[in-house]
């Protein structure tokens, strides 16, 4: 469901697809072409990312691969210094705060990372200095798993329910551009020459 701007009032809030409503006013919302459908795909995501982190207040938020025992961070908006850019780096899977969600240790929102003595020694925290924290994990397929994240310096104690919500709706719209993208990879990896089932020569006998 992408997040739109209400031009009569306007409140961001996401919608469906097909359009809607806005829950403040009740003006109908148009979801853009560009949202929806087409698009450069790294284009989109900054896009996705800049909005997240304006609805969310965050210092910075990243979209991170998780592979090979490593979290890596694909796209991001925002700065974290002194990392002269936040894309491309990456940490131990085991030094992050998403593997403690992943294995259901903690929940998609540390208030501050300082005050939990599990949490302030791992690396995300120690070494990068992230005090508050709100992550949901992103499935486009059985074989692949992102992470949507929103990132603080400082503790932010009102970070609760409502920024879960917020931030599972904006992954949606992070999923539908993900799927499309892997949909492409899977069929440039497997040309149409390749994908034709060849004839038989018997028929033609």
């Amino acid at each position: 469901m992408p997040y739109v701007r209400c031009h009569s009032c306007g409140l961001m809030s996401y919608t469906p697809r097909s359009g809607g409503c806005c829950a403040n006013c009740g003006a109908p919302v148009d979801v853009p072409a560009a949202d929806a459908t087409g698009g450069d795909p790294d284009r989109r995501l900054d896009a996705l990312l800049r909005l997240t982190r304006e609805l969310l207040d965050a210092d910075a938020v990243i979209l991170t691969e998780i592979r090979d025992g490593r979290e890596v961070v694909k796209r991001a908006a925002g700065e974290w210094p002194p990392l002269a850019t936040l894309e491309g780096a990456w940490l131990p899977l085991g030094d992050t705060f998403c593997q403690r969600l992943l294995e259901g240790k903690i929940g998609n929102v540390i208030r501050d990372a300082q005050a939990d003595e599990t949490l302030r020694e791992l690396r995300a925290a120690k070494e990068l200095g992230i005090r508050s924290w709100i992550g949901v994990p992103i499935a486009p397929s059985d074989a692949e798993l992102y992470m949507l994240c929103c990132l603080a310096r400082e503790a932010r104690p009102s970070l609760g329910p409502r920024e879960i919500r917020l931030l599972r709706g904006l992954s949606e719209s992070a999923l539908g551009v993900l799927q499309a993208e892997s949909t492409r990879a899977q069929a440039d990896a497997y040309p149409a020459e390749s994908r034709r089932v060849p004839l038989r020569r018997a028929a033609f006998r």
